[in-house]
């Protein structure tokens, strides 16, 4: 891809979006415009854009303005907004509204596929949220000095089956699993959630399995781990985790890898059939 000299980011909760920014910055964006969601994204954004439009969640038509006024045609969406704001918090304009109202299903598929579009009628285009992050996405094999041993790799792979169901599905990405059992599947509360209840469940020792969905559009809700999913995992007394390579983002790639070490943690990439 050839460094545009303008892009814009669509910024929601943790790292990411900041990550995002130094990326683009040292590719070699010379202007760097964010649309900023106020109670979700880190207003530590300010100091790394070149301009940044603060909005409520909800006001899509708001944000295409802003974007146009800054000459960006090409943008990216990164980082989350808190689920619970589909039903409360929310300050939709007309745009929204008639997006929310045309879904029968609310799901990230649905969702931001729809923002997607809306945003496209507006002459931006969303691209692909790994844009510029490429060397933070997890790559195939053992990721930390703790190498899994045959009773992980097992895991591994009846929680890759599982996983990649759920996914499918748009249930959630991720699934925990004890000696053949599922413990807990990723639903609405998140990934954070789903491997403390597990973890819980499983009285430790468990494996955590992350992947993308088949044909996972790749310009939104890419799997990412950072350290809050860390904390989750060490509370939670997990052992084994294992992510799909080149779709799985790594926010603080170097702090995530040497606490799950500390933690004897086996960090896996694994390659998925679909």
């Amino acid at each position: 891809m050839t460094t545009p000299e303008t892009i814009g980011l669509i910024a929601g909760r943790g790292k990411l979006p900041l990550l995002f920014c130094r990326c683009a910055k040292e590719a070699g964006v010379k202007h760097l415009s964010v649309i900023a969601m106020y109670e979700e994204t880190d207003p530590k954004i300010e100091e790394l854009a070149d301009h940044v439009d603060w909005l409520h969640v909800g006001q899509i038509k708001k944000a295409c303005k802003a974007l146009r006024r800054q000459g960006v045609s090409q943008a990216v969406m990164a980082g989350q907004v808190k689920p619970s704001k589909l039903f409360k918090g929310i300050r939709p304009d007309l745009k929204a509204i008639k997006i929310l109202w045309s879904l029968k299903e609310k799901n990230a598929d649905t969702l931001f596929g729809a923002l997607c579009k809306a945003f496209g009628e507006e002459g931006i285009e969303i691209i692909n949220s790994t844009t510029f992050l490429e060397a933070f996405l997890a790559p195939v094999g053992t990721m930390g000095k703790v190498k899994p041993n045959k009773r992980q790799l097992a895991e591994i792979a009846y929680g890759q089956k599982v996983a990649r169901e759920i996914s499918r599905l748009d249930i959630g990405q991720t699934v925990v699993v004890k000696k053949g059992t599922i413990l807990a599947i990723e639903g609405f509360e998140g990934t954070d959630k789903a491997i403390r209840r597990g973890g819980e469940l499983g009285h430790g020792g468990a494996c955590v399995v992350k992947v993308a969905k088949p044909n996972h559009d790749m310009r939104f809700d890419v799997p990412c781990i950072g350290m809050r999913t860390v904390e989750s995992i060490i509370a939670a007394k997990i052992k084994t985790l294992a992510v799909h390579a080149g779709k799985t983002i790594f926010v603080e790639k170097e702090d995530t890898i040497n606490a799950l070490n500390k933690a004897k943690v086996a960090v896996v990439g694994i390659e998925c059939d679909w």
